[in-house]
């Protein structure tokens, strides 16, 4: 080699001691895995607070949920439990109703053979004959009613305790079903039809 212009020739250059490379290196490579692993724990903690935030999130979702969930369905069995109360209850009054027309039907059998099915049977056949308004015939039914009939035939009237007895018997059940479900005509407020 030749020297380089203006300056000193090659003069010996100095060489590294190869242990104070070593540890230099080796120094450095352990500051960096202390950095490393420094870095890497606090990315640990990191994803670890996010990932029991999101845990957390969702749980709270989850719960919410489930209360959603739960409420909706205390709600439902509550209806549940108050329309078979209801029920049961109109059931009740109907199974009282069903026992008083009862013994009211057996207290008018009863009752047909004797004085007061005369004067009964007396009334029922004047109440006919006022319905019609004109002459008529009247005739006693087999149930123990009156039938009258009009001279022409174009009107008939039929009167009997057991028809006003059905007709009360309506009526009552029309007024259970309305004081338990509301004003009449509204739905599931139809009275059942008399057996």
């Amino acid at each position: 080699m030749s020297p380089e212009p203006g300056g000193a020739g090659p003069g010996p250059e100095a060489s590294p001691d190869p242990d104070a490379l070593l540890g230099a290196i080796d120094t450095s490579a352990e500051e960096e895995r202390a950095r490393l692993i420094a870095d890497a724990q606090e990315s640990a903690r990191r994803i670890l607070a996010e990932a029991e935030a999101e845990c957390g999130r969702r749980k709270a979702e989850a719960m919410a949920e489930i209360e959603k969930e739960l409420a909706s369905e205390q709600q439902r069995l509550l209806g549940e439990a108050r329309m078979g109360a209801r029920t049961r209850g109109l059931e009740r009054r109907r199974a009282l109703l069903e026992e008083a027309f009862r013994a009211a039907g057996e207290e008018l059998d009863r009752r047909a053979g004797g004085p007061e099915g005369a004067t009964a049977a007396a009334a029922l056949a004047d109440e006919a004959r006022a319905a019609i308004g004109e002459p008529c015939s009247v005739v006693i039914t087999p149930d123990g009613g009156i039938r009258a009939v009009s001279a022409d035939g174009r009107r008939s009237v039929e009167n009997s305790l057991r028809g006003r007895l059905t007709r009360a018997r309506s009526a009552a059940e029309h007024e259970v079903v309305r004081r338990l479900f509301g004003a009449a005509g509204g739905p599931g407020t139809e009275a059942p039809t008399a057996r």
